[in-house]
């Protein structure tokens, strides 16, 4: 795996040294976690606004539909 170097403050280094220790983990495996975390949640946000641009869009019928299949489903769970 690639190294990369950056600075943090001193109190942020600090405290995320005393993180990594309580969890057992190192200090590289910590920060590794969270950009790949900060990644994934970012990718999410993008698929989610994707989705709901998609669902705007969609033609679904009025509420009064939508309903009366809601209702025809629900007949077929008891």
């Amino acid at each position: 795996m690639p190294a990369v170097s950056f600075y943090l403050p001193d109190d942020v280094l600090s405290h995320l040294k005393a993180e990594a220790k309580a969890r057992k983990k190192s200090v590289s495996c910590m920060i590794r976690e969270a950009v790949v975390g900060h990644l994934e949640k970012e990718q999410k946000g993008k698929a989610k606004t994707q989705f709901l641009r998609l669902l705007k869009g969609a033609d679904l019928g009025t509420w009064e539909d939508v309903h009366a299949e809601r209702q025809r489903a629900e007949i077929g769970r008891s």
